[in-house]
């Protein structure tokens, strides 16, 4: 059984995951019991894809009854798991309420719709917080919902939600997955490696987004120069069945085959993108895209190719010539900036275009982080 996280890896967490989230007050509110299927819902972020990390929780005369969240894609929804636990508990789920961060689905896929179990089970009011965009849904939940006779309330917490199914919203609608940069630079505007100048909470934050992720990708200079093994890290221990892909953009430059990224680990799948054929290397997943302007693998295309390997969410952490890049061209969808009082030493950073602003500051001792979102 894992530890629980201490209060700097929750706040880490919740910040990872899109947050910071809604605490509870203990009123009792739609907006009270919300804040807590948000919650829910973090822990099926990085484990869910390409299924959205769905939270519910199931309550009747201000009493929690049961609570779930989706963990794995063909597995039971959030829905059906905390219905599932109040039953098991005893509970009597006539006339409860269900709190849902995403409007239940109303088709049949790998499991079966989350509107038929809400209806079965004796559920009277279903309170969602965001609608869901995927075309196969997009109000026929509600619609369903209704037409059985339960009563259905919408947009409760619905900024928070909407911002937390985000990267899913994005990837059912463009085929491309949510990308977040991660970035470390020094008091000199240099970037550095963020293992060497940054504080022990902020590295957690590098890890915990690995962990919310669903792949990593750096450019070939990152390879060469540091060797990193791009591998999930965070503290607590994962589901067997999360696999966490590592991406190198080839540039022209060759890479050698004994690089640590390139080593063999059956949780740890690894693609090389190239604009030409390279020679198979074992347990390697080669991509060919065009070539951009500079000769060097397309970015817009390398979206497309790993969206439709189910790829939701990628963090991009290489150096400032594909972060910059990817920034340029509008790919990113969010910036984790780490400001450090010591030197970075690499090459520097220009500041993010007028068209970002930035809506979280956090302080952690001498470091600051900067997350930044892409303005729509």
């Amino acid at each position: 059984m894992s530890r629980p996280l201490t209060h700097e890896q929750a706040e880490v967490w919740s910040l990872a995951t899109r947050g910071p989230w809604p605490i509870r007050d203990g009123s009792c509110s739609d907006k009270d019991w919300m804040s807590l299927a948000l919650t829910e819902a973090t822990r099926g972020v990085g484990l869910s894809s390409p299924n959205p990390p769905v939270g519910c929780v199931i309550t009747k005369d201000n009493r929690l009854l049961g609570q779930g969240v989706h963990l794995q894609a063909g597995q039971p929804h959030a829905e059906v798991l905390a219905i599932q636990g109040a039953l098991q508990a005893g509970e009597d789920l006539r006339g409860s309420t269900a709190y849902i961060t995403l409007e239940p689905c109303c088709h049949v896929g790998r499991t079966p719709p989350c509107t038929d179990a809400l209806t079965q089970a004796g559920i009277r009011r279903v309170v969602i917080g965001a609608m869901d965009l995927n075309p196969r849904v997009n109000g026929g939940g509600v619609a369903i919902l209704k037409s059985a006779g339960l009563d259905v309330v919408t947009g409760v917490l619905e900024k928070e939600c909407v911002g937390f199914h985000e990267p899913f919203f994005k990837w059912v609608q463009t085929g491309r997955p949510w990308v977040t940069a991660k970035l470390a630079i020094g008091s000199d505007r240099g970037v550095g490696v963020a293992e060497a100048i940054t504080s022990k909470k902020t590295q957690d934050l590098a890890h915990a987004l690995r962990r919310v992720s669903d792949a990593i990708m750096v450019g070939s200079e990152t390879i060469r120069v540091d060797n990193p093994r791009l591998t999930d890290r965070w503290p607590t221990p994962t589901e067997g069945h999360r696999i966490f892909n590592r991406i190198v953009m080839v540039g022209q430059k060759p890479i050698s085959e004994r690089s640590a990224v390139f080593q063999f680990s059956s949780r740890h799948n690894v693609f090389r993108i190239s604009t030409t054929k390279l020679a198979p290397q074992e347990h390697i997943i080669d991509i060919v895209v065009p070539p951009d302007v500079e000769g060097r693998p397309s970015l817009p295309h390398a979206l497309v190719e790993l969206g439709g390997r189910n790829i939701t969410r990628l963090l991009l952490e290489g150096g400032p010539t594909l972060t910059q890049k990817a920034l340029d061209q509008k790919l990113v969808d969010e910036v984790h900036l780490i400001h450090s009082p010591k030197l970075g030493g690499g090459p520097i950073f220009q500041p993010l275009r007028a068209s970002w602003e930035e809506y979280y500051n956090y302080s952690c001792g001498h470091d600051r982080w900067a997350v930044h979102r892409q303005e729509r």
